[in-house]
């Protein structure tokens, strides 16, 4: 789907990246060609592909644009959050039309919910917030220790308009500097009781309800964290036909060593795109049966999308790694590729120690319990 928008994407991602924010132009293309509506409520778009789409179209925009994939898969995935919500809230959201798009914000030093009689108080800097500028909702969560319930539910979710914030300057990176991922403010406001949701109601089993597929209805956390590998694998298959590119236009035939390491590189990419295959049919496989993933699959599912990203950044640090030093600039494509592959790397959805140290010791107790 997004294919016919890759050498307008291309050639946009400079000027995006020096403007901190992708382009009015490219905004208006996500929203025309639906990418950013692929798991959006399916009341509100009952035809949509669903999320192994969403995953695979972020992959095909990265190798242009990582920026452009980054808010395809991640901010546009937070639609499928909507849709876990109650309904008459979920129209609410959609009532000005169906193009939204649902920022999120990570919990701050000084980020609070608070309990009062009139609903809860959101206060605080909330951090790394992708794709704000363009967003017209903003999901956050954090726990609230004086809520009734804050021994059984240890989070709550909240969306509040994106006009009642203050978006902050501070998205300032090495990598992935399109995405916009500004800190925000929120003044103190109050959101009603019925607008507040335990955040395991949320992203736990679900009944499904009528008009929903899988990802409405089984743990949506495992779908949402695993829509990383989307724009990471995307963007280091674009710095490695960028390189390709590179060598092709030399005036002289490159040495053997050069091509050992194209393929080296290329055989590592392979393993990733084989590996990210099977990660979606995993996930796709257990959603259309309804049933969540297994503490070892899950631990699983998290050691190789790690491992995934890992072959990834080592495939484009070679051939980084031995490149002139000439071409070491701000302006050079593929060293913009590299930057934003670092930044993606270092998300914690593809941490690679807690990820390991999680499957071995797993595998270990397995196999202990095997012998007993």
């Amino acid at each position: 789907m997004p294919d016919a928008y890759l050498s307008k994407w291309r050639e946009r991602a400079a000027l995006a990246d020096r403007n901190r924010q992708l382009s009015d132009e490219t905004l208006r293309e996500l929203h025309a060609s639906g990418l950013l509506a692929l798991v959006c409520p399916r009341r509100v778009q009952p035809t949509l592909p669903g999320w192994p789409t969403l995953v695979r179209s972020s992959r095909t925009a990265a190798r242009a644009c990582a920026s452009t994939g980054w808010l395809i898969s991640l901010v546009g995935g937070h639609a499928a959050i909507a849709a876990r919500l109650d309904q008459a809230f979920e129209t609410k959201l959609y009532s000005t039309g169906t193009p939204q798009l649902f920022a999120s914000a990570s919990a701050g030093p000084d980020s609070r919910l608070s309990m009062e009689p009139q609903g809860m108080r959101v206060s605080g800097r909330w951090r790394f917030s992708s794709g704000i500028e363009h967003a017209t909702w903003l999901i956050l969560n954090a726990p609230c220790a004086n809520h009734p319930t804050a021994e059984a539910s240890e989070r709550f979710l909240v969306v509040i308009a994106r006009k009642d914030i203050a978006v902050l300057d501070s998205w300032d990176s090495i990598g992935m500097r399109a995405t916009g991922s500004h800190d925000v403010e929120t003044p103190g406001l109050l959101v009603p009781h019925h607008e507040v949701f335990p955040l395991q109601q949320v992203f736990g089993p679900r009944p499904a309800g009528a008009g929903h597929e899988y990802l409405y209805s089984v743990p949506i956390v495992p779908f949402i964290t695993t829509s990383i590998i989307g724009p990471i694998l995307g963007c280091a298959e674009g710095a490695y036909a960028l390189h390709l590119q590179a060598l092709a236009r030399q005036a002289t035939p490159p040495p053997a060593t050069t091509l050992e390491r194209v393929a080296h590189s290329g055989a590592q990419l392979a393993a990733a795109s084989a590996l990210f295959d099977s990660l979606l049919d995993r996930l796709h496989a257990s959603g259309q049966a309804q049933r969540a993933l297994t503490e070892p699959q899950l631990l699983a599912l998290k050691r190789d999308r790690s491992y995934l990203t890992h072959q990834c950044v080592e495939a484009v640090r070679r051939l980084v790694e031995h490149s002139s030093a000439s071409l070491m600039t701000t302006d050079n494509p593929l060293h913009r590729h590299w930057r934003d592959l670092q930044t993606m790397a270092a998300h914690r959805d593809v941490h690679w120690d807690s990820a390991m140290l999680a499957s071995a010791t797993s595998a270990l107790q397995h196999s202990l319990d095997a012998d007993q």
